[in-house]
């Protein structure tokens, strides 16, 4: 009986470890991947609400500006200009620019605004441009608001 037991007990063979380290590999590089990639997503996540804090606080300083503010003259410049078209944007074209600005996580942006006069209510339309490129690319963030005149 005990001769019986011992032969048919038998461990693992060298190619039977060597698979399951394979496999154990190959799961702990796809866990690896996907913490790098949830690095990337944050911090893209954290440009972008940098960003529209950064146009949130730019466009609540020009609300308190009189409408007659140098910041809020109208150049003529259409309100989209300087827009980025096919991934390129020219803050030249803007009525006003901040030009590169540095975040509160070291990324760069690069802020500008147009603005258009409405006489007849005696109100200014700005449009507010926040760029910044990420891993993916070039980012964006526009505000539009209306200054000024009724608001019913």
């Amino acid at each position: 009986m005990r001769k019986l037991l011992i032969k048919n007990q038998r461990g693992f063979s060298l190619i039977e470890a060597m698979i399951a380290m394979v496999i154990l590999s190959i799961g702990l590089m796809a866990v690896g991947l996907m913490q790098i990639g949830a690095m990337k997503a944050n911090a893209n996540a954290f440009s972008r609400s940098d960003g529209v804090v950064m146009a949130q606080s730019i466009m609540d300083t020009l609300r308190c500006l009189p409408l007659d503010d140098d910041l809020l003259v109208d150049t003529g410049t259409a309100i989209d200009a300087g827009k980025a078209v096919g991934g390129v944007f020219n803050d030249a074209l803007a009525d006003q620019s901040l030009g590169n600005v540095v975040g509160s996580n070291g990324q760069h942006y690069t802020i500008f605004w147009n603005v258009v006069d409405d006489t007849l209510t005696n109100s200014k339309t700005v449009r507010l441009f926040v760029y910044w490129t990420d891993q993916s690319g070039l980012n964006r963030t526009i505000v539009t608001s209306v200054l000024g005149g009724l608001y019913l």
